[in-house]
């Protein structure tokens, strides 16, 4: 082309450039939201510290409560939006609970981090303040909405919503409930995003998945700690719960808080809760990663075999092991989580199953028996927290599980999956695969904390290459070194800046 036919389709050039920046470019990012078409409302959101965010905000989206019917009965979906810029890579991220990002605070924001980009967090629905009216945690009504398939329609929703101001690429992600969210999502919106990225996400066989008790009592932290260490740990932990449950009769009382109308209205005593309470705290402190150390020292202390014997002799034994499971208890969730949590795993998901022959083996040599038998066990995890109603109502139905197992093979999306080998849910999860498009990634120096900074080298560098790979989308555009808090795409003003700058040069050589 002649110069001066290039020059002279330089002007056009510029308006077609300047016209294809968005009408967002104007506004806020604030204005653009309360813009979006179901946004109830926009508020500021204060950040503390080193502001990772140019803009904060907490943003309620109204949503279908039946996605078969959306024009019928809606409820309120909080989301928590960091902005960064409007052509910065978006990363939406659920942990399946309430908003909280407190929840899994090492992985909630790292892929946000990476890319400077921006961030939303959604509250799972029935979750806390996104629920609809009506909604009881003693009754059976509306739970019926409460599916993967219908939460992932939520997800997509939002979405879409935030594309028409958001321009950049995106990535799925969850940890732990959120993890198995992101892979449902994945399945049902196969398109939405261009990575998926799930943290430690169980898919259990049913209610009364029996892996991971199996796994506490034979197998579990081999691969990190090597198999004598390992064992020596899981011995300690049975020895820890052999004394919980031989001296009872001091320890029951203080860990039990359930009055005797709720234990009734459930259907279980409180030594069953109790026996629950003890075997609980060794599963958390697997998945946690927590030191043996404390418990060691525990075990260490002067303690007198005859549980007969006056607990004032032993109390300082006693108090420790009521210490170490309270510490636990302290942190557990609120009723407003524990209770769609065990909906939600009773009809679909699935959960652990207790087995504890182990347990009881060791205490029937000092003639103990549990009151938590081998038969009530069964489906106890899932049970314990409903009503005979509910519990008539809210079974397992395997047909999600069918479903992610056939994606499993025939997943085409970008899809990464992160585990830590000494985590009991790492047992009851999504079988291995040679499907090309899912990468797993499985740390032998971590349980359910793991995250990619924190895991090891080589696989941490391999996820990020994939990551810039499907979320960087031209490869002169790298990840910002600070955050960015432009109001408009700056990539299209780079393209016009740069037509701009030619011109000048040409008409320079022109003289």
């Amino acid at each position: 082309m002649a110069l001066r036919k290039f020059l002279r389709l330089i002007p056009a050039l510029l308006i077609i450039a300047l016209m294809s920046v968005p009408s967002y470019a104007d506004s806020s990012f604030k204005e653009s939201l309360l813009s979006l078409e179901g946004v109830l409302s926009v508020e500021d959101v204060v950040q503390s510290g080193d502001a990772k965010f140019a803009e904060k905000y907490l943003v309620t989206f109204e949503q279908p409560l039946d996605w078969n019917n959306p024009d019928s009965v809606t409820f309120p979906q909080r989301c928590l939006i960091g902005f960064n810029g409007f052509d910065r890579p978006n990363v939406m991220y659920v942990s399946g609970y309430n908003l909280n990002d407190e929840r899994f605070p090492t992985s909630s924001h790292e892929i946000a981090d990476m890319f400077s980009g921006n961030y939303i967090s959604v509250e799972y629905r029935f979750f806390s303040k996104s629920a609809p009216q009506g909604l009881s945690h003693r009754g059976t009504a509306l739970w019926e909405y409460l599916t993967d398939e219908y939460a992932s329609n939520d997800f997509h929703n939002i979405m879409e919503q935030l594309k028409d101001i958001l321009s950049g690429t995106w990535v799925f992600t969850g940890t732990s409930k959120g993890g198995q969210a992101t892979n449902v999502f994945a399945y049902y919106y196969p398109d939405d995003a261009d990575a998926y990225v799930s943290y430690v996400a169980p898919f259990c066989n049913g209610n009364d998945d029996p892996r991971a008790f199996n796994a506490i009592y034979n197998t579990i932290g081999n691969e990190r700690y090597g198999e004598a260490k390992a064992k020596e740990y899981r011995d300690l932990m049975m020895d820890f719960q052999v004394e919980a449950i031989k001296n009872r009769d001091y320890l029951q009382p203080k860990l039990v808080k359930t009055s005797s109308q709720d234990l009734a209205l459930y259907e279980i005593t409180s030594g069953e809760e109790f026996e629950e309470i003890v075997v609980n705290h060794v599963y958390e402190h697997w998945q946690y990663s927590k030191s043996f150390e404390s418990i060691d020292k525990v075990m260490k202390l002067p303690r007198i075999d005859d549980p007969s014997t006056d607990v004032i002799e032993n109390k300082e034994f006693l108090d420790g092991i009521a210490a170490i499971i309270t510490a636990d208890m302290d942190s557990e969730e609120a009723e407003d989580t524990v209770f769609p949590y065990s909906v939600q795993a009773a009809k679909e998901n699935g959960n652990c199953g207790l087995r504890l022959q182990p347990l009881r083996d060791e205490l029937a040599k000092l003639g103990i028996t549990m009151e938590l038998t081998a038969e009530r066990e069964k489906n106890f995890l899932a049970a314990m927290n409903f009503t005979a109603e509910q519990k008539r109502l809210f079974t397992f139905d395997p047909a999600m599980r069918n479903k992610m197992l056939e994606w499993t093979n025939t997943n085409q999306s970008n899809v990464i999956m992160i585990y830590g080998d000494s985590d009991p849910w790492y047992f009851m999860r999504l079988p291995e695969t040679d499907n090309p498009n899912i990468h797993i990634f499985t740390s032998s120096n971590h349980a359910h904390e793991v995250t990619i900074k924190n895991m090891e080298e080589e696989y941490s560098s391999q996820i990020k290459e994939l990551l810039s790979q499907w979320l960087i989308e031209y490869p002169d555009i790298k990840p910002l070194s600070s955050s960015s808090s432009s109001g408009c795409n700056s990539g299209l003003f780079a393209y016009g800046h740069g037509l701009l700058l030619i011109a000048l040069i040409l008409k320079r050589k022109t003289h």
